[in-house]
């Protein structure tokens, strides 16, 4: 069979490939590799390498396909429509499968669109290959079942996009490229939870250490790799696990710098762990640090304190290792004071990247329900589920977004700076160029000349 794989891409958007937006589907590549090994022709669609629809609509019609598989974020959703639409006036014998997040969270919601033919929830790497033997034959909402033994999954096929990834960071060389080790996440912040455990169950699968070597090695010797990102929810939440990736990494001569997500408890609770990461090449850590207000942290349920995220900044510094700090503003119940609380510790911390956030509700979580169940949500079409701190648009009910945009300023420039850029943002492109002769440009490309000017002391 010919199986067209599509990723929308939308938190991105068209036209995002080459800025930096070109991080790999994960699942669409095992997929992939799944597919392949099967003996089915897989043709590969992403919409951040088109410039617009028409480009969309145009390589559906020239595409030959039996089946397009589409990975479905809740982002993506009104586009994934809108490419079934596409795929069904090509002709409506073709058949259109979705699966993903949206779908295993807002199953209803999905079987509404008429033009989805089957619908995966959960995961589909076992499942799959049945269902499209017998496509025919096969139900319209089809449960995935959960693989228990990730070693024994192909990794992720790399000609979707042999050229690496973008890295975020600096002292990570390209290519550069983005790995998973687990699926599942034991923490219980109610932004997230409990859609991870509806998605991935309540037992957190691991590779083994040497499985994941094996890909590396892979990865350096087919594609030349020169950097990586373990980009799983929290890669350190099993500290001993982490210890055995070090040591089989150093012991297969893989001298190759890195980056993982952790948290400040385990940070904290477990010594010696960042500098064990750092000897074997961990030069950046991705922190959720979320709020500087400990009731903040307490009502989302994140299982850290101020003091806590205070210490493990700390002990990343003397470990010799960047980190980049992700946190929220905006969250329910929030007062401006607590926000400000944020920005007072994020300049404590001084991280060497700032990645502040909108609170999103998200679908599938506990303050999703929360905010659906008290009326709070203003989102109103699937775009509106980006994260963008500054141009992302309002989530809420309650929240001064104005505070917000002069808080994600003032977290990363300071008081004083980030309020003069505050106000040149809110002013849009015409104040720009009064600064930056010759710059032009929707507020995107505002924050980007902003960001540009400050990088250098951004922290």
């Amino acid at each position: 069979m010919n199986v067209f794989l599509i990723y929308p891409g939308m938190a991105q958007g068209f036209g995002s490939f080459e800025r930096g937006g070109d991080w790999i589907n994960h699942g669409l590549g095992i997929i992939s590799a799944i597919l392949k090994k099967e003996g089915h022709r897989v043709d590969y669609l992403d919409l951040r390498q088109l410039s617009g629809w028409p480009e969309v609509t145009q390589r559906i019609q020239e595409t030959p396909f039996d089946a397009a598989l589409i990975s479905l974020a809740t982002v993506d959703f009104d586009a994934a429509v809108r490419i079934a639409q596409a795929v069904k006036t090509k002709s409506p014998a073709l058949k259109v499968i979705v699966g993903g997040p949206h779908p295993t969270l807002m199953t209803d919601e999905t079987a509404a669109v008429k033009e989805f033919d089957h619908i995966f929830t959960r995961e589909a790497e076992v499942t799959l290959p049945g269902v499209i033997r017998d496509l025919g034959r096969a139900p319209r909402l089809i449960k995935g079942e959960m693989p228990t033994d990730l070693d024994a999954l192909p990794f992720v096929d790399r000609s979707l996009s042999p050229k690496g990834e973008s890295a975020l960071w600096s002292q990570l060389p390209g290519p550069f490229f983005t790995i998973t080790g687990s699926r599942g996440c034991m923490y219980n912040c109610t932004f997230c939870q409990p859609a991870e455990r509806l998605m991935f169950g309540m037992k957190i699968r691991r590779r083994s250490a040497g499985n994941i070597v094996s890909e590396l090695e892979s990865l350096r010797k087919d594609y030349g790799m020169k950097s990586f990102m373990i980009h799983d929810d929290c890669f350190t939440q099993f500290p001993a696990w982490a210890e055995e990736f070090c040591a089989a990494k150093k012991q297969r001569g893989l001298d190759i710098p890195f980056v993982c997500q952790s948290r400040a408890d385990i940070i904290c609770n477990n010594s010696g762990l960042m500098a064990k990461l750092a000897d074997a090449g961990l030069k950046w850590v991705m922190i959720g640090f979320e709020s500087g207000s400990d009731r903040v942290l307490q009502y989302i349920r994140k299982g850290v304190t101020v003091e806590e995220n205070l210490r493990a900044a700390k002990i990343c510094r003397e470990a010799g290792v960047k980190i980049f700090a992700n946190y929220m503003f905006g969250l329910p119940t929030e007062t401006e004071a607590e926000m400000r609380e944020t920005v007072r510790m994020i300049r404590a911390i001084r991280p060497d990247r700032c990645s502040p956030s909108v609170f999103t509700p998200a679908p599938g979580s506990h303050l999703y329900d929360e905010c659906r169940k008290e009326q709070l949500i203003l989102v109103s079409n699937s775009s509106g589920y980006r994260r963008d701190a500054l141009i992302g648009g309002a989530k809420i009910k309650g929240v001064d977004y104005a505070a917000v945009q002069r808080m994600v300023f003032e977290s990363i420039y300071g008081p004083a700076r980030g309020r003069m850029y505050h106000m040149i943002f809110r002013a849009g492109s015409r104040a720009l160029r009064v600064l930056y002769p010759g710059a032009a440009g929707p507020k995107s490309q505002v924050l980007r000349v902003l960001w540009l000017a400050g990088a250098d002391d951004a922290a």
